[in-house]
């Protein structure tokens, strides 16, 4: 029995993609059918032809996002896009007779076989009343407090959606698309968290909690022993693996490990600024953190030659 999984991204967030691709398929004992939505299909294309040929891909299906006449809020000078809106849209991206899938974000990392877990929480999922399935987040009272404050929800509840099974047919019940938009429109600047702020308003009391080895966070900057029974390791938040701050970190590793499939580089190195990397390679080269990398030389000459491009 295949297993269902959603992806939803941009261009820029394409070798990310595909790193979590390539780490579930290895992963998995089952074959895995790949949905994708993505705003230019014909850029991920080309790539995808890395993983077609894997002996457990069922199918990639591949959907254009096409709804261009929408402003989604707050996602101007983050590190997300308008792309993390577009899981919004899926009750008309996705094929009508697929039940569930399971949503994971692009910066997760599978760590261990998820399949019979995937299988067992996708068919409670589908025999309950409830439309999703996801970990719940663990906060503060102060974070409490400003959920409260902005979103009128109970916090205790609030998830994070990075990883989200869902029942197709109750959000196409229930039309998320239109109520996801009438949350956009009043709400908008209250959105801190985008569409996941949008996803918990909705689903606040629509939820069956699963534990976190679906969603481990993982804190790039300690060396943390990975608990045994993670399935996905999530690399949440603004602090990434492939940017030179992150890859000198040594929790960068589960990442570029899964990156050197793709026989690609050794590396994945993005630049926001370069300034900003050619600092923190200096500080790496003085205090050591260079080591972390593995390959220290070569990832002192990749980032050069990025830097240079």
């Amino acid at each position: 029995m295949s297993i269902n999984i959603l992806y939803c991204f941009d261009e820029n967030y394409n070798l990310q993609a595909l790193t979590s691709m390539i780490s579930l398929l290895d992963e998995t004992s089952e074959i895995v059918d790949i949905y994708i939505v993505h705003n230019n299909p014909e850029s991920f294309t080309k790539l995808s032809k890395i993983i077609k040929s894997h002996k457990k891909v069922g199918k990639i299906l591949i959907t254009k996002f096409d709804k261009q006449n929408f402003t989604f809020p707050n996602v101007e000078n983050s590190h997300v896009s308008d792309a993390t809106y577009y899981r919004l849209f899926i009750e008309d991206l996705l094929p009508e007779q697929l039940d569930y899938v399971l949503y994971l974000d692009a910066d997760i990392i599978c760590y261990h076989d998820p399949s019979k877990e995937i299988q067992n929480v996708a068919s409670s999922l589908l025999k309950s009343e409830n439309t999703i399935a996801s970990v719940r987040e663990n906060f503060d009272d102060t974070e409490k407090n400003d959920i409260n404050k902005r979103l009128n929800i109970d916090a205790d509840k609030y998830f994070n959606a990075g990883a989200m099974f869902i029942d197709l047919k109750s959000w196409r019940k229930k039309s998320i698309m239109s109520a996801s938009l009438e949350i956009i429109n009043q709400k908008n600047k209250d959105l801190k968290f985008w569409d996941q702020d949008v996803l918990n308003v909705m689903f606040n009391n629509d939820l069956i909690e699963i534990n976190n080895s679906f969603n481990y966070i993982i804190n790039i900057e300690k060396d943390t022993l990975i608990p045994e029974e993670t399935i996905f390791l999530h690399y949440a938040g603004s602090f990434k693996p492939w940017t030179v701050r992150g890859a000198i970190e040594k929790n960068s590793i589960y990442y570029m490990e899964q990156y050197r499939k793709l026989n690609l580089e050794k590396f994945h190195i993005t630049h926001t600024w370069k300034l900003s990397s050619l600092i923190y390679l200096i500080r790496s080269l003085f205090n050591l953190k260079i080591i972390n990398t593995k390959y220290p030389i070569s990832f002192l000459s990749q980032v050069i030659r990025t830097l240079l491009r």
